[in-house]
């Protein structure tokens, strides 16, 4: 009897230490799950609504002034250089002229503001560039070059502050595409489009967001698709079109890759107004043209009413002389490197 006894006694002790075990368990665990609904965690990032639905051919009409622009004329432009590497900018917005005529020729004149001193003066045509550089005084330099060429070793020669200058690396053409597009090719066999919804997480900026929280913003996405085969090679992506489907599926960007699919310009657009009373069609009044492997972004901000469309260009205004005596230099005489 006193056997039995004791062996119900420890089976009791056995039985109220499991059943404290389980009830802290349960304790710990309720205590985990209430945790887990009470923290939140603002970086986890939310999809932007409303977004707006749009069809190909209706996202393709916004490209329309730019591919169907044959010249142009802007007499008061505000250019803002930024080095890529450091983040600097240029100390302030130059005034320049910009002209542009189809297919192919472009002249920028970048002038101190206010007192209209050369800064720089550049031209292309025909994939040949020229540019003089006047300041600072000791960038002075007149370069000649060829568009499809890569001068990245003779930048590496330079000093360093000169070699981060924007104005060494900026080039004429590569704000040409950025306003004057080539057509889109429908009807061509050579090319295909592709549609499609791209997600991009940034920060949330809208009033009374929380410290730290994301975002997804939606965009419309044609991809322009050169075609290869066996013997030309794969498939290459050679532009990219964005339309912000939060923004009313407004083109927001277009993206420009050469022949090795490298991304050579990103282009955006914003602020797009009226810059002419006499044309209903709105225009960005912003462009920012980033380089990456030219390690520069230009801010291009255009003023309404000095921006003409189409207007009639003299022959010579795409005629660039060393008049200055600028110490020239011949890239394609430097050992450039073709890609």
């Amino acid at each position: 009897m006193v056997q039995v006894t004791r062996f119900w006694q420890e089976n009791v002790s056995r039985w109220r230490a499991s059943l404290i075990a389980i009830v802290v368990g349960l304790a710990f665990f309720n205590a985990g799950c209430a945790s887990l609904v009470k923290v939140r965690d603002n970086s986890i990032p939310k999809l932007l609504t409303p977004v707006t639905d749009a069809k190909f051919n209706d996202l393709l009409s916004q490209l329309q002034p730019f591919t169907d622009l044959q010249a142009l004329r802007a007499s008061q432009v505000y250019i803002q250089f930024i080095d890529a590497e450091s983040s600097e900018k240029f100390r302030y917005e130059a005034d320049s002229i910009l002209l542009l005529n189809r297919p192919d020729k472009i002249r920028l004149l970048i002038q101190a503001p206010g007192i209209k001193t050369k800064i720089s003066d550049m031209v292309s045509e025909s994939n040949q560039f020229k540019v003089g550089i006047y300041y600072p005084s000791e960038y002075r330099r007149f370069l000649l070059g060829t568009n499809d060429a890569d001068y990245s070793m003779w930048r590496a020669r330079l000093a360093e502050k000169e070699r981060r200058s924007g104005l060494t690396s900026a080039r004429p053409f590569h704000f040409t595409e950025a306003l004057m597009m080539r057509p889109v090719q429908l009807r061509d066999a050579r090319f295909a489009y592709a549609l499609e919804e791209s997600l991009q997480e940034e920060a949330d900026t809208r009033p009374g967001a929380k410290k730290g929280a994301r975002v997804l913003r939606s965009f419309y996405v044609i991809s322009e698709v050169e075609l290869g085969n066996g013997e030309q090679g794969p498939a290459l992506v050679r532009r990219r079109f964005w339309f912000d489907r939060t923004n009313g599926a407004k083109f927001a960007r277009q993206q420009i890759f050469d022949a090795q699919g490298n991304l050579t310009s990103e282009v955006t657009y914003s602020d797009f107004k009226k810059l002419r009373a006499d044309s209903p069609e709105l225009w960005p009044g912003v462009v920012l043209v980033h380089r990456p492997h030219d390690g520069y972004s230009a801010r291009l901000t255009f003023t309404e009413e000095k921006f003409e469309l189409n207007p009639t260009l003299p022959p010579n205004a795409f005629v660039l002389a060393n008049t200055d005596n600028l110490p020239e230099t011949d890239l394609d005489k430097d050992k450039p490197v073709k890609p």
